[in-house]
């Protein structure tokens, strides 16, 4: 039978049996046809009307088989509806073990659409869809493939099936599969927050849960009392591992949990434990939850390991006139990222003649450059800043006072005690006259920094006061503090009231800020965002379209999700203003940073665009996507741009290139060494243009951050989002307007340590075995000093 098949040349005769009228012959027509569609689909295909019509006929005992044949016809035709329905309709015949393209692309379109009709909250689901699912789901779970069954249940919102998934394989791996790949992944929050719920349902059938993944669950569905509740269960009974692994739930919540939710967490915990008696597990616990002792460690490797090349920061400033604001700025900031966190201010306190020329601005943004070289010392914070700070609340140098205000919340960021946070409240309020804007502008952005998502409603009052007053200085930082303080909670009436004004003023330096602020306050929201993207997408004013691009980038930082995508390259290429162009194709950067490979491919062209902002904004995206990589393929594309005949795009490129190389050396990446030189030779250059001078000197602090001992980490150790890092980034890109936002970008350094500590939270004596090569990790050489010799005499010529 199957030679005679195969030495079939046309279908004509089979289908011509589909006329007879014995049932006998039709069935073994509607065979020979299943046997044969492949390769004459085409000539079946003008049958195919009577093909349904034996289909529709109850009367015929081979329906499920004519529905079968329609199936595939309609399949090469490209009608997937319609090849599904048929499909639906052959029951067990459509046979979902079958691997070809067929039962694949039929499988792949019926999960799509009871995806989308699940999604859409549909009631009317066709039972025929739901056994297609249902058998596939059967299928994956005969052949143990649960990370499929998982991916199509959360896709699906079964939690049921979910559910049964994670207790029938290896329950630890897939619940941390799950957790860590897939969560984050979901558009719905609501969704979102059922899966977490699930999750922690499952670990806590376990004998012994693993706490840390229950209080990770936890902190996601914002249950402070929860998680207290589990640490005082782990201290209280005195065993050290319990007490051993309550410190590190509670240095994952530091690292991982917004501001906000590890207050209430030392709140909760604080009560509880109160009334079992204080004990010092429970003490160092509270340290460990307000960042004390994390930011304590890191101090003191960043101090301890600080491998600064002085001779590239003392060149630059040799180099750059200082008398000319941009490269006073330039300088301030490479000094600022080389010593950030390090508490090393050694270039400054050698250069004051260089320190006494700045003025104006350039004084706020190098006196808020001490906030970035003592980020963490929050027990030392104000005395630090003592000289600078006003007196009495008695202004005398308003640009310096401000700048110090900014310092004292980069200082504290992130962890703002409530000395601190009253403190810069306060001097909202407290000054008048025609310096009090420059003030209330330090003061907002030192409040944004060290009430940074915590959700405080006093501050985000305050602010909106100082915005109410329609001043630009001061409303611009207010724009943008309201932002910071209120960041992910998606607080509507925050909301509302920001676009309100955002269409009332008329001052461009506050809406821009407002679109800025937006943006941060949808952080993490993802489907919550969509009808305000929609809102702002519309407007006839470009700024509050770029306020648009800000919540895409924000909402859906980290996901990759496609649609947002979609978004960010339509705008980059059809909107008409440059600005909003080059935030899209920046913003590609933010949502593709857990797949930096797809994002050299995506914006090669763009590159190459006639247009400088697009150009530019592709260079940033690659830099905050690959961060940290050395990626080859990014490196590529932006090396030309350093020879770029637009300034900006050159300034760009080499940010871009510094995120890139940070912590890579000559072994690990060839082109470190070359990089920096052009570098230094950009600077050098006479003729160079201003900004591109001003990007090569900022490029240079950020390659040597830290001392050489930080790197650029948007995402936490354990492939969480670092919430503070992702919008220190994204302020840091707005220097294109203002440059003292620049100094935001100290938020995203992490220091690159392995730091192990005991149960008296001391570093103990440990050896670590790599088997990397060690010139791998071995800092790069510093600048050799040129030798300038002295003139000699030259020997007179006697005739």
């Amino acid at each position: 039978m199957a030679a005679q098949v195969e030495a079939l040349t046309s279908a004509t005769g089979l289908i011509s049996l589909l006329d007879e009228n014995e049932r006998e012959l039709q069935f073994y027509g509607l065979t020979q046809l299943n046997a044969v569609t492949d390769r004459f689909w085409a000539e079946i295909s003008d049958a195919i009307s009577r093909i349904e019509i034996l289909y529709e006929d109850e009367t015929f005992q081979h329906r499920q088989l004519a529905a079968l044949v329609a199936s595939k016809i309609y399949f090469h035709l490209g009608e997937f509806d319609d090849a599904l329905g048929f499909a639906m309709g052959a029951g067990e015949l459509f046979d979902l073990t079958d691997t070809s393209s067929y039962v694949q692309t039929v499988v792949n379109h019926a999960i799509d659409t009871y995806i989308a009709r699940r999604a859409s909250e549909a009631s009317d689901i066709d039972p025929r869809l739901e056994a297609v699912v249902e058998r596939m789901f059967a299928r994956c779970f005969k052949s143990k493939d649960y990370a499929q069954v998982i991916g199509i249940a959360i896709e699906t919102r079964r939690l049921d099936v979910l559910e049964q998934a994670l207790v029938s394989g290896d329950t630890q791996s897939l619940l941390s599969y799950v957790q860590h790949e897939c969560v984050d992944l979901i558009r719905s929050i609501s969704v979102q927050e059922q899966v977490q719920e699930l999750l922690f349902k499952v670990h806590m059938q376990f004998d012994t849960p693993d706490y840390e993944a229950v209080c990770l669950c936890l902190s996601k569905l914002n249950h402070p009392k929860k998680t207290a509740e589990i640490l005082d269960m782990l201290v209280k009974d005195h065993i050290e591992d319990k007490i051993l692994s309550a410190y590190q739930i509670a240095f994952d919540l530091d690292a991982n949990a917004t501001q906000e939710f590890t207050k209430a967490v030392v709140a909760e915990f604080e009560a509880v434990s109160a009334a079992g008696g204080a004990s010092t597990p429970a003490t160092q616990i509270a340290s460990i939850l307000r960042g004390d002792e994390t930011l304590k460690l890191h101090l003191e490797f960043l101090f301890r390991n600080n491998k600064t090349d002085m001779n590239i920061l003392n060149r630059t400033c040799k180099l750059l006139d200082s008398r000319q604001s941009l490269a006073h700025n330039a300088t301030t900031f490479s000094n600022a990222f080389m010593h950030a966190g390090t508490t090393v201010d050694t270039f400054l306190r050698n250069n004051l003649e260089w320190l006494a020329r700045a003025s104006s601005w350039s004084k706020f943004s190098a006196t808020a450059a001490l906030g970035v070289i003592h980020r963490g010392q929050i027990k030392h914070g104000f005395h630090l800043l003592q000289p600078y700070l006003p007196v009495d609340n008695t202004s005398a140098s308003p640009f310096s006072e401000g700048g110090a205000f900014f310092a004292l919340g980069l200082i504290h960021a992130c962890h703002g005690t409530e000395k601190v946070v009253t403190y810069l409240q306060d001097a909202l309020v407290s000054y008048q006259g025609q310096n009090a804007e420059i003030l209330q502008h330090g003061a907002c952005l030192g409040l944004g920094a060290a009430g940074m998502g915590s959700g405080n409603e006093d501050i985000a009052t305050a602010m909106m006061n100082v915005l109410f007053t329609d001043s630009a200085v001061s409303g611009e930082a207010a724009s943008l503090g309201l932002g910071l303080v209120m960041m992910g909670s998606c607080h509507e009436a925050t909301l509302k009231g920001v676009l309100d004004y955002a269409k009332e003023t008329k001052h461009e330096k506050i809406i821009r800020m407002l679109s800025v602020g937006m943006g941060l306050i949808m952080f993490g929201r993802k489907q919550q965002a969509d009808s305000m993207i929609a809102l702002l997408i519309e407007e006839e004013d470009p700024l509050l379209r770029l306020g648009a691009v800000h919540v895409i980038t924000m909402a859906y930082c980290g996901t990759g999700d496609n649609g947002a995508i979609r978004k960010l390259l339509h705008l980059a290429v059809s909107d008409v203003k440059d600005d909003v162009r080059r935030a899209a194709v920046t913003g590609l950067g933010f949502i593709l940073l857990r797949s930096p490979e797809q994002v050299p491919r995506m914006v090669e062209l763009l590159s190459e665009s006639f247009n400088p902002h697009v150009r530019v904004g592709a260079a940033l995206a690659l830099g905050i996507a690959c961060a940290g990589s050395g990626s080859k393929p990014a490196i590529a594309i932006l090396e030309p741009m350093l020879k770029d005949s637009v300034d900006f795009v050159v300034e760009g490129a080499s940010i871009a290139l510094a995120f890139i190389l940070i912590q890579q050396n000559e072994t690990y990446e060839p082109k470190v060494a070359e990089v920096r030189k052009r570098f230094a030779t950009i600077i050098e250059t006479k003729n160079a243009e201003g900004v591109s001078k001003f990007g090569a000197a900022i490029a240079q602090g950020i390659i040597d951050a830290g001392g050489r001992n930080v790197t650029i980490g948007l995402t936490t150790n354990d492939g969480q989002l670092n919430a503070p890092a992702c919008a220190g980034m994204l302020v840091f890109t707005q220097f294109w307007y203002w440059f003292p936002l620049a100094h935001f970008l100290s938020l995203s350094f992490t220091p690159t340590a392995l730091i192990a500590i005991n149960k008296n939270l001391k570093a103990p004596n440990l050896d670590v075995s790599c088997v990397s090569r060690k010139a791998l990790y071995t800092y790069p050489p510093n600048v050799e000093q040129p030798v300038v010799q002295a003139p000699t005499k030259i020997a007179t010529a006697v005739l």
